[in-house]
């Protein structure tokens, strides 16, 4: 295991659980292009394009995502139908559900999970 020091700028933004983010409640039900400078918690229902260049993203379970994502990170722990572009690292996590395409420097598909699509691990973070 790489000391901190060694680690990628992607790793060392790595958190999974985040302090300070924006979250869409799980009332909420949003379509659009959503794009900042901030991670991001999804609990409701999304449609879209999101757009976290610097951040991550944590879809929670419950959620419903139909989304193109660009971030460093992404969490995903409810349901998505759609396409992951990470600078960092993918997790599905048990309860996680996606369907689509994956391109990330990292990735894991934990027990339990359900994944339809192709994973592309990418070099560093291009």
């Amino acid at each position: 295991m790489p000391r901190p020091d060694e680690q990628s700028p992607a790793e060392k933004s790595w958190n999974p659980v985040p302090e300070k983010a924006t979250m869409l409640g799980p009332t909420i039900v949003a379509s659009g292009e959503l794009a900042g400078q901030e991670d991001l918690v999804v609990k409701g229902t999304f449609k879209g394009k999101i757009q976290l260049p610097k951040h991550s993203l944590f879809i929670e379970a419950g959620a419903q995502v139909e989304a193109e994502i660009a971030a460093v990170n992404v969490i995903l722990n409810g349901n998505l139908t759609g396409s992951i572009l990470a600078s960092g690292k993918v997790q599905v996590s048990s309860s996680g559900r996606m369907k689509g395409d994956i391109t990330a420097a990292k990735v894991s598909v934990l027990d339990g999970a359900q994944f339809k699509g192709s994973i592309k691990i990418r070099k560093g973070n291009a």
